[in-house]
């Protein structure tokens, strides 16, 4: 798993950079022309080599940053030559990228199908309040259902809001035997309080555990008399 990046800067001016410079990187040593450092003078490397600043230091004076040097190469590489790294690193360096405000590297990486695919999927999950940690409690209580479960599925019921009601359709009285009465996670626990949660919902859901390997089904119980709620039954195979 990459470790989060961890760069310190002290007020102060550290004006005595050589023109080479030996960096520790997670406890390993890069050695690179300080030019290189400071090809993008508005990424946090060219603001932390720009003279401007005290730079956290190792024991041994050398500068200090604490992220992985094997994906940090790959930075260090596309500074000195613009050279892109393996698609294989991709979504990694894009974050890298994005932590050190390289943006001509975030830019060029946004062309690998990998990096768009995570970005859609971030933009999709931006939409709904509490997304992670509502797909965390459908994988924990799905966990929890399949444990006794000789066919090992977890069944959990999300209440949504169907598409319909946007037109104009009104929630009944809540004394007819609604469906949300069975739903396991909701929104709003008041039965006409409006929900974010949708078909939309449950499908981004849905794509992100088959993404992470997990088997699922989905199917909506509705209410029969035109509620404008209805059930999403999300089934997991463990």
């Amino acid at each position: 798993m990459q470790r989060d990046c961890y760069v310190v800067l002290i007020q102060g001016v550290d004006s005595q950079l050589p023109s080479v410079v030996t960096v520790n990187v997670g406890g390993t040593l890069f050695t690179t022309a300080l030019s290189t450092l400071r090809r993008f003078p508005d990424s946090l490397l060219g603001s932390m080599f720009s003279g401007r600043h005290q730079i956290l230091k190792d024991n041994d004076g050398h500068p200090f940053i604490d992220a992985d040097p094997k994906r940090f190469q790959y930075i260090l590489e596309y500074l000195r030559s613009e050279m892109l790294p393996p698609e294989d690193f991709a979504l990694d360096m894009y974050k890298m990228a994005s932590y050190f405000s390289i943006e001509p590297l975030r830019e060029q990486l946004l062309s690998v199908p990998a990096v768009a695919k995570m970005l859609v999927k971030e933009y999709n999950h931006n939409r709904f309040s509490h997304y992670s940690e509502t797909k965390q409690r459908v994988i924990k209580l799905a966990i929890e259902r399949a444990a006794p479960d000789p066919s090992c599925n977890g069944l959990v019921n999300v209440l949504v809001e169907l598409q319909r009601c946007k037109f104009g359709t009104k929630a009944l009285s809540s004394e007819h035997n609604c469906v949300c009465e069975t739903a396991d996670i909701r929104e709003d626990k008041d039965f006409c309080g409006a929900s974010t949660y949708d078909e939309q919902f449950v499908s981004c859901i849905e794509r992100d555990l088959a993404d992470a390997g997990f088997t699922t089904s989905v199917s909506f119980t509705v209410c029969a008399v035109g509620c404008p709620y209805a059930v999403a039954n999300i089934s997991i195979q463990f």
